[in-house]
């Protein structure tokens, strides 16, 4: 959460003065104070509780720099507001139901309600944009926000912590994939991105059984 906050604080900073409208700076100037709080918080908070903190995982920060090097706007939204933030609901309201520390649990509930409005955001903005492109474009960006879904659905495994205890990383990876509430997890995550792409128009045909192979298809309409 922490890592994915420092990166939506990054990107938000720089829709700042890329945005290409007044009122989407604007939106962006407001939304980088709001992730801002959000480092803070949960830096605070494992600092504070945990005691403890790794390092940001290769995956993570391999999308992160495609969105943050990328010099085109939409790509930046399409990768932040509604894949990072989209898959970062999710598993906030799965943190929700199943943590102990309620003080953890009232700190997501207020990071929830900015988050909802960054994506809502997102989606309203790329709905009217993606009209606008040529058909070519927006299978280049159908194809982006995939990619970005492969890798945040790669990044749910712990591989640092499996290092840290010593595991065969290969050999718990794989057990892990066959663990029935992680897998249920995993797919309950994309509930948010997957509506959502399909409503700005990037779940096209082409992406459509790639994204069935990863068994998310399924929240389409949800």
């Amino acid at each position: 959460f922490l890592h994915g906050e420092q990166g939506a604080l990054l990107v938000a900073s720089q829709l700042c003065s890329c945005a290409p409208t007044y009122n989407a700076k604007l939106y962006a100037a407001t939304q980088t104070y709001d992730e801002a709080r959000h480092v803070e918080a949960f830096n605070k908070y494992i600092q504070t509780r945990l005691k403890s903190m790794y390092p940001i995982t290769p995956d993570l920060k391999a999308l992160l720099d495609k969105i943050l090097t990328d010099e085109r706007w939409d790509l930046k939204f399409i990768g932040m507001q509604l894949v990072i933030e989209g898959l970062a609901l999710g598993a906030f309201k799965a943190i929700q139901l199943s943590a102990a520390d309620n003080l953890l649990k009232d700190l997501i509930q207020k990071v929830i309600q900015d988050e909802s409005r960054h994506v809502t955001f997102g989606i309203h903005y790329l709905e009217q944009h993606v009209k606008s492109l040529s058909e070519e474009e927006i299978e280049e960006r159908a194809q982006f926000a995939y990619e970005a879904c492969v890798i945040m659905r790669q990044r749910l495994h712990a591989v640092e912590v499996f290092e840290e205890l010593g595991w065969d990383v290969e050999e718990t990876i794989q057990h892990d994939e066959t663990v029935t509430v992680r897998r249920d997890f995993q797919e309950f995550l994309f509930q948010r991105v997957i509506p959502s792409l399909k409503r700005v128009g990037l779940l096209t045909e082409s992406v459509r059984p790639k994204f069935e192979e990863l068994g998310v298809l399924k929240w389409e309409n949800f």
